[in-house]
């Protein structure tokens, strides 16, 4: 138990710090983001009206990931993450007064451009706070939080717009982006450019890359790892069909499974149990091997969960199998997380992030439009069932090209002259 707690990230001040305010952050935005849409809806904007309130969300980052990489990896972590807090606060504080349809667009993008600088600085910057040996057990409480706030957040927007005081909860998340600008600027850990100490993988096959802001930067730096490489094109295919079934399952839910309006709400607290399991799974993964057949089974996994969603009975059964489904998602993603992490030197941690950022936003837009017509030509279930068969072949064929790498890998270390 003692070992336990000195092994744990929790005994590191900057780390309690970070955690803690991104969590609350994260429901925060959770407030703000259900509330938008819900008030979009309420507007009359209809669907399209809100498939492009989601289309503009993802923009930003698909747009910005090539100068986001770079400037995460060559300025001040806490510049840019106090510029980009304070930022989103005030967008905040302005919906809060004016929630017409176009404030609502024009204050998500602005969020999300800021937030496009954001992610990928503190994704480098939280190795360099808790050390190389505990970058996975750092990723999964974070996305084990996340996991929790994102649901009590999202419930609590929908309340006050219910409550028709929806103000409030811009303002509340406003005031969690200003607890967030207070953490960077508490945290005592600062990330400007490389340390010499860099990362697990340091071999002189990937030198660092000279910092620039092309948005192939970061994928040309991916592209020399041949266990990363699979991984990165594979889950953008898998982020394409997870995601285009999100339109969808409220017409699986409600309609062929005849839940309640409360029963479908009830879904995210299964998904953030899902989630949070899945994050405590991955926490206990130490070695680049585990976390490379972690991430491909993981996800996998998740994608024959589908196939068995898309056929459920009754509600209550989708129910456990939706937090079976996610906790296997969110092992895959935080495994993957922290491989990716840990595979990349410090120098170039910043480009690499906001490389997968951008590109995963790019394959949420592709999903909103599959989802849709997925639906009109499929339905619900068939469309679970499709997803879910392709969302397997695709991290087969990933599963085994990493396992190939991961050998390949192992067999060049032991061929080293002394090793």
């Amino acid at each position: 138990m003692k070992r336990s707690f000195q092994t744990s990230i929790w005994t590191i001040r900057d780390a309690r710090i970070a955690l803690v305010a991104r969590a609350l952050s994260t429901a925060g935005t959770s407030v703000t983001s259900i509330a938008a849409i819900l008030l979009l809806h309420n507007h009359g904007a209809g669907a399209l009206g809100v498939a492009a309130f989601l289309a503009a969300l993802v923009i930003p980052a698909i747009a910005t990931m090539g100068i986001a990489g770079k400037v995460a990896d060559t300025m001040d972590s806490r510049v840019v993450l106090v510029t980009a807090s304070l930022a989103q606060a005030a967008a905040v504080v302005a919906l809060g007064f004016d929630h017409d349809i176009p404030m609502i667009f024009v204050t998500g993008v602005v969020i999300s451009f800021a937030q496009a600088f954001v992610q990928p600085t503190w994704s480098a910057l939280v190795p360099r706070i808790v050390g190389e040996d505990r970058i996975g057990k750092a990723i999964s409480w974070q996305q084990g939080l996340a996991a929790v706030a994102s649901p009590i957040g999202a419930g609590f927007g929908g309340l006050l717009v219910t409550l028709d005081d929806v103000a409030w909860g811009f303002w509340a998340d406003a005031a969690t982006y200003v607890v967030l600008a207070g953490a960077a600027l508490a945290i005592q850990t600062r990330r400007h450019g490389a340390i010499t100490t860099t990362s697990a993988r340091c071999d002189a096959a990937s030198p660092a890359a000279p910092p620039d802001a092309r948005w192939t930067a970061g994928l040309r730096i991916v592209a020399r790892d041949r266990i990363l490489l699979p991984l990165f094109a594979s889950i953008l295919v898998f982020v394409v069909l997870v995601e285009g079934i999100n339109p969808v399952e409220v017409f699986l839910v409600r309609d062929d499974l005849g839940a309640t309006n409360w029963q479908y709400g009830l879904s995210e607290f299964f998904a953030g149990a899902g989630g949070l399991i899945g994050a405590a799974i991955a926490a206990r993964l130490s070695t680049g091997t585990g976390r490379g057949r972690a991430a491909t089974i993981g996800f996998g996994s998740a994608g024959v969960i589908l196939i068995v969603m898309g056929v459920a009975p009754g509600f209550w059964t989708y129910a456990v199998l939706l937090t079976v489904m996610v906790a296997a998602f969110g092992t895959g993603n935080a495994a993957t997380g922290a491989l990716l992490m840990s595979r990349t030197t410090d120098a170039q941690r910043g480009r690499v992030s906001a490389a997968l950022n951008g590109l995963a936003r790019t394959a949420s837009l592709i999903a909103l439009g599959l989802g849709g017509m997925s639906n009109v030509l499929l339905g619900a279930r068939w469309t679970f069932v499709v997803a879910g068969i392709a969302g397997a072949i695709t991290m087969a064929v990933a599963g085994f090209a990493v396992v190939r790498a991961q050998r390949a890998e192992a067999a060049a270390v032991e061929a080293i002259p002394g090793r």
